[in-house]
């Protein structure tokens, strides 16, 4: 075999090294910039479902409220114990929720996905069966979350 074989190989190992230094380091700032917007989304969403709460109140008069802990929050019927919502941020950064589906009378629980940006403003994804992640407002969560406890 020849020098220019050897060189050549040489070559393709270390732009498939460099390819995946750079995957990897992609993937880490991705990982750091979660955990940094995950905490934003999630107090991004509170807010959208404190607007919801609020306007369902005043048109409704529907007696619910808005409780926070550090990292998630819940919506109560102000005379009842058990919770109507319950979002918490998980280990990996997404948010987590529980919904009880009053027309089904039981519970249905599943994540939402935190896309970071660059920007510093992250979006959210709701996993819509059959299709995949689609990305929606936080507006549009708080529709979607609360909606089906009425």
């Amino acid at each position: 075999m020849s020098a220019d074989f050897f060189f050549g190989q040489s070559r393709l190992l270390t732009e498939i090294l460099l390819t995946s230094i750079a995957a990897m380091e992609t993937t880490n700032t991705n990982v750091q910039l979660r955990k940094i917007q995950a905490p934003l989304a999630l107090r991004s969403l509170q807010n959208a479902i404190m607007e919801h709460v609020a306007d369902v109140n005043r048109r409704l008069q529907a007696g619910l409220a808005v409780r926070q802990t550090q990292t998630s929050f819940e919506v109560h019927e102000l005379e009842k114990a058990g919770a109507v919502l319950r979002v918490s941020l998980t280990g990996e950064n997404n948010i987590h929720y529980t919904q009880q589906i009053k027309r089904h009378n039981e519970m249905q629980s599943g994540v939402i996905y935190v896309r970071a940006s660059q920007d510093g403003t992250p979006t959210i994804l709701f996993s819509d069966f059959p299709s995949p992640n689609v990305e929606v407002s936080y507006k549009e969560a708080s529709n979607r979350l609360l909606n089906s406890s009425f």
